[in-house]
């Protein structure tokens, strides 16, 4: 499917390789974001392991990653999605990074309801995501966006290990 979605930060386009040192630029810009949720900062190598193959658990599925690009080429925002898990009609948000000079502006809204929108007219039925508990302001964020905590689990992320909700919301006009 076509990604033709135009934000008022700039347009949805879909990221490859060849993305690596745009990817690298906004994970390093995030780093922060990093540090909270894996205990470390970004480097080249959380870029390459964004736009790099699943890992074999997730083999089933299929790696997406969106960026929106500014009118000057770079990259604001990215996600990292990931089509059909647990199930053919189902999919994860592993990733929503926003440049912190865009955030609390709308962009991470506004690229959310073009990822819904997309899900939407690929079918999907469900989306889910990870929240890291540390992370209170993405909490905040997901619940705005229409997603309600589902379970509680334990994972490790980089260096850290602690406790994280899964969170999942429907896709509306699905089916």
């Amino acid at each position: 499917m076509d990604l033709t979605f135009t934000l008022r930060s700039g347009r949805v386009v879909p990221l490859g390789d060849p993305d690596l040192p745009r990817v690298t630029e906004l994970c390093l810009a995030c780093t922060a974001f990093y540090e909270l949720i894996e205990g470390e900062p970004a480097t080249e190598a959380t870029a390459a392991e964004i736009l790099g193959p699943l890992e074999a658990r997730y083999a089933h599925g299929t790696k997406h990653v969106w960026g929106v690009e500014a009118p000057q080429g770079n990259l604001v925002a990215l996600a990292e999605l990931l089509e059909g898990h647990p199930t053919a009609q189902e999919w994860y948000i592993g990733l929503l990074l926003v440049t912190p000079e865009q955030r609390r502006r709308g962009l991470g809204s506004d690229f959310c309801q073009v990822i819904l929108q997309s899900l939407a007219a690929r079918r999907a039925r469900a989306v889910r995501l990870v929240v890291h508990r540390q992370n209170a302001v993405a909490r905040t964020f997901w619940e705005q966006q229409g997603f309600a905590p589902e379970r509680e689990t334990v994972k490790r992320s980089g260096r850290l290990e602690g406790p994280v909700e899964i969170f999942v919301r429907p896709v509306e006009g699905a089916g």
